[in-house]
C-alpha cells in the first residue's frame, strides 16, 4: 500500500538499486542514479531563494529518462509537475505559461524562449545534468502529500484556451494503489511500454506504476513512434510485458508482422485507457496474442488517470456490439445524472458524474469553470465528465459518447471550438467549423473542417488546403489539424442565430 509516492518510490530504489528503471532505446539508468538524480535535483530546488515555495515546474522534453527525475525531484522538495510535449504549438504554449505563471522551466528539450513571452528561468538539459550528477544527501521533509497538487495537465478549453486540471498526491495515490492490487494482477519488477507523452495522463500508467513496482520503463521517443519503419523494427527487441496505450496506438501496432506472441511471447497485459477499446481491436489482439490478458480502462484528466476497469474476454469480445468500462475503483462512485438529479434507473442514459478521492482539486486559476464543473455529492468531491452513459442491472458501467462537442481523437482529448479558434488564425481562413467524422463503431477518425476562405488567387483547393496548413504549422498540434477541407459559402444557422454544429456533424456522418 503506498501512503507517501516519494517515500515509497525512494524505498523501492533502495531495495533495486542495481536495476534498469529506464531503457530509451538502449540508453539506461539504474534504480540507484534514480535515487540519486531526483535527490540531488531536490537539494538544487531548496537552495534557490528566488523561487517560490510549493510553485510549479513545467518541464519541456519527449521521453528522456531526465523528464520523471524533474517530476519526481520537484515532488520531493514540494513543487508540482507540469510536463509539455516538445513541439507544443506555440499559442498554446503560450496559454499553459499565462496560466501557471511557471518560475522554472526545465528544458530537456531545446525551449522556444524567444517565441514566448516568459520572464522565469530557464535551465538547459545540460544545466539540469550538472545539477542532477552532483552527489547530495536529501532527507524528506517538505514532499508534496496529501492534498497538494502534484502536478497539473493541460488539457483543452471550450474557448480555445487549455486548462489546467489540478492533480492532488492524494488523488494520483488513490490510481496508483488501484492499479498496483488485485483488480489488475500487474506482475512486479516487469517491464512496462512507455510511449505516451509525459503530458498525455496515462503516461501515469507506466512512468508511476512502473518506478513504484521495481519495474522497467521501455520508452519510445516521439520521433520512432512517428516513423513506421523505426517502429515496427524496434518493436519485438523491446521486450515489454505490459503494454499501456490507448486503442489507436494498439491497431498501429498490429500493423507490424512482429506484433505476435511468436515474435514477442513475453507480451502478457494489455492495458487500455484514453478512448473507446472496440470489439474489433480486441479479436484482432487476441488473434495475434490468444492468451494476453485485456483490461478497458475508463477516466478523464479530472479524475486521476481512470476510475473504472473491466478484463474484456474473448467472448465479451465476440457477442457485444460496445465494450462495458466496468465497475469503480475503490473510493469512487460513478452515477448517471440528469441535469441536477441522480438517474437510479438501470439502462437509463445520462451525465457520468464522478465522486470521490480521485476527482481533482478543479483547474488552476479558473473558478468560474471550476465552479461549472465540480460540485460536492453528499460532500464530497465530485466532476461532471459530460460523458453520456449508463448502468445495467448487473452494475457494470458503460460509455456511448460525449454529451458535448468534445471528443477522443486517436486517445486525444480534442474540443471542437479549439480546433476551430486553430484554424481561424490561419489569415487565409474567414471562418471555420470542425467536426468529428466516425466510423462504423462510432469511434472518432478524423476531422473534417468547414472553412469560409479569405479572398485569394489559389485556382485549386488543394493549393488553398496546402496553403493554410501551411500557414499553421507552428499554431495548431499535429494531432488537431483536419485530414479534410470543405470549402462553403456560409454555415447554416440555429433559430437563435448561432452556427448549427450538430447539423453540419450529422452532414458529415451521412
Amino acid at each position: 500500500m503506498v501512503n507517501n509516492i516519494t517515500k515509497t518510490i525512494d524505498q523501492v530504489a533502495q531495495m533495486n538499486l542495481d536495476r534498469i528503471a529506464y531503457n530509451e532505446l538502449g540508453i539506461t539508468h539504474t534504480y540507484q542514479e534514480l535515487l540519486n538524480y531526483t535527490n540531488a535535483f531536490a537539494s538544487w530546488l531548496d537552495q534557490q531563494a528566488d523561487l517560490p515555495a510549493k510553485s510549479p515546474i513545467l518541464y519541456y522534453g519527449d521521453h528522456q529518462f531526465e523528464m520523471p527525475v524533474g517530476f519526481l525531484g520537484g515532488a520531493k522538495a514540494g513543487h508540482a509537475y507540469i510536463p509539455v510535449e516538445v513541439g507544443t504549438a506555440l499559442p498554446r504554449l503560450q496559454s499553459i505559461i499565462n496560466t501557471a505563471n511557471p518560475r522554472l522551466v526545465v528544458a530537456i528539450d531545446d525551449f522556444p524562449s524567444n517565441d514566448v513571452d516568459y520572464d522565469g528561468q530557464v535551465l538547459s538539459k545540460d544545466e539540469f545534468t550538472k545539477i542532477i550528477t552532483t552527489p547530495a544527501d536529501y532527507r524528506l521533509t517538505h514532499e508534496l502529500k496529501g492534498d497538494d497538487t502534484f502536478y497539473i495537465l493541460f488539457t483543452s478549453g471550450t474557448t480555445g484556451s487549455p486548462k489546467g486540471v489540478e492533480v492532488t498526491h492524494d488523488n494520483i495515490q488513490s490510481f496508483a494503489n488501484w492499479m498496483l492490487g488485485n483488480r489488475f494482477n500487474l506482475p512486479t519488477q516487469t517491464n512496462y511500454l512507455g510511449q505516451a507523452p509525459f503530458s498525455f495522463d496515462i503516461s501515469h500508467f507506466y512512468w508511476l506504476d512502473g518506478f513504484l513496482s521495481g519495474s522497467t520503463i521501455k520508452a519510445l521517443p516521439l520521433h520512432v513512434v512517428q516513423n513506421f519503419g523505426q517502429l515496427f523494427k524496434v518493436l519485438p527487441e523491446l521486450d515489454f510485458n505490459v503494454f499501456v496505450g490507448t486503442p489507436s496506438f494498439a491497431d498501429m501496432l498490429l500493423l507490424s508482422p512482429a506484433f505476435n506472441a511468436e515474435h514477442m511471447p513475453q507480451l502478457t497485459h494489455m492495458v487500455f485507457c484514453g478512448e473507446e477499446l472496440t470489439p474489433s481491436t480486441v479479436k484482432r489482439l487476441f488473434t495475434k496474442f490468444p492468451d494476453v490478458k485485456v483490461f478497458n480502462t475508463y477516466g478523464p484528466t479530472e479524475a486521476a488517470v481512470a476510475i473504472t476497469s473491466c478484463e474484456i474476454t474473448k467472448e465479451m469480445a465476440e457477442t457485444m456490439k460496445r465494450l462495458p468500462i466496468g465497475y469503480d475503483k475503490p473510493g469512487v462512485t460513478t452515477s448517471i445524472w440528469d441535469g441536477d438529479h441522480e438517474i437510479t434507473t438501470p439502462g437509463e442514459h445520462g451525465e457520468i458524474i464522478i465522486t470521490g478521492d480521485s476527482v481533482a482539486k478543479g483547474y488552476l486559476n479558473n473558478p468560474a469553470k471550476t465552479a461549472q464543473n465540480f460540485f460536492k455529492v453528499n460532500g464530497v468531491q465530485s466532476y461532471r465528465t459530460g460523458d453520456a452513459g449508463f448502468i445495467d442491472e448487473a452494475g457494470v458501467r458503460h460509455i456511448i459518447g460525449r454529451m458535448d462537442f468534445q471528443i477522443k481523437l486517436h486517445g486525444f482529448r480534442v474540443e471542437l471550438d479549439e480546433v476551430r479558434s486553430s484554424l481561424e488564425l490561419s489569415p487565409l481562413v474567414k471562418q471555420a467549423v470542425a467536426v468529428p467524422k466516425y466510423d462504423k463503431n462510432g469511434k472518432a477518425s478524423h476531422l473534417i473542417a468547414y472553412v469560409i476562405a479569405e479572398p485569394n488567387d489559389f485556382e485549386k483547393d488543394a493549393d488553398l488546403t496546402k496553403a493554410i496548413r501551411q500557414s499553421l504549422k507552428e499554431k495548431i498540434m499535429d494531432y488537431m489539424m483536419p485530414t479534410q477541407f470543405i470549402y462553403v459559402d456560409s454555415f447554416p444557422k440555429s433559430a437563435n442565430g448561432k452556427i448549427a454544429v450538430k447539423q453540419i456533424i450529422a452532414e458529415a456522418n451521412k
